[in-house]
């Protein structure tokens, strides 16, 4: 199953080379228990399992175990001889003439990803546990499989229960986003870590959360009691306290602005957007909104302050400023490396603005375009030049209306003089219309 490459897995493509041209992510939950045939449409069983050797960053699948009926043992399927793995089913290479699969055999000391790691509690290095693995997610590049991340999370849960045949109403919730722990902050796996216990320890503590992605900070918090989510919220410094504050659901938001001090709210604020502080200010009691919006200043004050109050405001109050702005003629090369250094303090991410040297908007690269691209070629060989964008006074009306349109996760803001001032993204455009559905309460 081919998909988008999301912009925070992008590190993990550019960790295994330059020249990667086909990669595909998987979920053990979509294959496992699914046929697995030879090329010759031979069924030989169903998918057990995976055996792995464990690595610091990226551990890698080296065989496949296949469940045959009828009480025979399993087979070991070594990954070369895999042709390709589906939901739908698993191909493999036939076996030599005259020749068979290898029986599995179990040891203690093979590695088993479904069997040793699913289900499993993850603490951090003092022993709290953080959250449960309910899935796996694999790369699968140039006919090798790593294991990049441990899926936690309501998310992964629902999926864990489809898989089990096992939903319930609680199970269907929706509104939660996949929350995952990368591969690389697991540690290596003990010997006394078996199919029915022991625990998946991470090389993080509670205060190096900050190097954790704010979605996966999100979805932890919203899983931990209100007394630990208060300590492990002050453990995170300000910028990741203000990410994972935006990503986590209101009700856990509320709670955390109601036991913060409020000047580390203040400083956390300053990290957020004028629409992203809008969003939280509209969701908090009248008392402790107004103590909130008493904390911003300025120029910040005013646009969350329009934000609240109106339904139809500029483009440039709803535009974030920190955008990627590279000269057209760079190297794709050169703006990998450029793209590696500034995209942490990038608002927007997922796009690549090109301009040229008076800083006019020329044309747009979609990050994915990027990892594309010939290292040799310039931006302004693969950028888009039909390009859509708004003035800094178009309407958000008009600026929904572009983004039905077109289904874009960001668009530019730029002035007469075809200079950029901001952008803005998708989510920012469309929260504030759901909250006015649900019916916002207005300052």
């Amino acid at each position: 199953m081919a998909v988008r490459v999301p912009e925070e897995r992008k590190g993990v493509l550019k960790s295994l080379g330059k020249e990667l041209e086909v990669a595909r992510y998987l979920l053990i939950s979509e294959v496992v228990d699914k046929k697995v045939k030879t090329q010759a449409g031979v069924t030989l069983g169903r998918l057990q399992d995976f055996v792995f050797l464990d690595d610091a960053k990226y551990a890698e699948v080296t065989n496949l175990v296949v469940r045959r009926p009828l009480g025979r043992p399993p087979l070991n399927i070594p990954l070369e001889r895999v042709v390709r793995i589906d939901p739908a089913e698993t191909i493999v290479k036939d076996p030599p003439e005259g020749q068979d699969y290898s029986s599995f055999e179990d040891v203690k000391e093979l590695l088993l990803l479904r069997d040793k790691i699913l289900d499993k509690r993850i603490l951090d290095t003092r022993g709290f546990a953080l959250d449960v693995v309910y899935d796996i997610q694999l790369l699968e590049v140039r006919q090798k499989l790593f294991i990049v991340a441990a899926e936690v999370g309501r998310e992964a849960r629902r999926r864990r229960l489809g898989v089990l045949g096992k939903l319930s109403g609680a199970a269907l919730e929706l509104g939660y986003s996949d929350q995952r722990i990368p591969w690389k902050y697991v540690q290596s796996l003990g010997s006394d870590l078996t199919s029915t216990k022991g625990d998946v320890k991470l090389t993080v503590t509670r205060e190096a959360l900050n190097q954790i992605p704010p979605e996966d900070a999100a979805g932890i918090l919203e899983e931990l009691g209100r007394e630990e989510r208060l300590n492990i919220f002050n453990a995170l410094n300000s910028e990741s306290a203000a990410k994972a504050l935006g990503a986590t659901e209101p009700r856990v938001q509320r709670e955390i602005i109601a036991d913060t001090d409020i000047g580390r709210l203040g400083q956390i604020l300053a990290y957020l957007s004028p629409v992203e502080i809008a969003d939280i200010i509209s969701i908090l009691p009248e008392e402790d909104s107004r103590e909130l919006l008493s904390l911003l200043k300025g120029d910040v004050y005013q646009k969350v302050h329009q934000i609240v109050d109106e339904y139809d405001v500029p483009a440039s109050t709803l535009a974030v400023k920190r955008v990627l702005q590279f000269p057209e003629d760079l190297p794709v090369e050169e703006a990998f490396t450029r793209f590696r250094s500034e995209a942490p303090q990038s608002d927007v991410t997922m796009y690549i603005y090109a301009v040229d040297p008076e800083r006019h908007l020329k044309g747009v690269v979609d990050i994915n375009e990027l990892l594309q691209a010939d290292p040799k070629d310039r931006l302004e060989q693969i950028m888009t030049r039909s390009l859509v964008m708004v003035s800094p006074n178009a309407t958000r009306a008009k600026v929904l209306e572009l983004f039905r349109k077109y289904h874009f996760r960001a668009i530019p803001v730029v002035d007469q003089t075809q200079n950029i001032v901001g952008a803005i993204r998708e989510k920012d455009a469309f929260v504030l219309e759901d909250e006015e559905r649900k019916g916002r309460r207005y300052l």
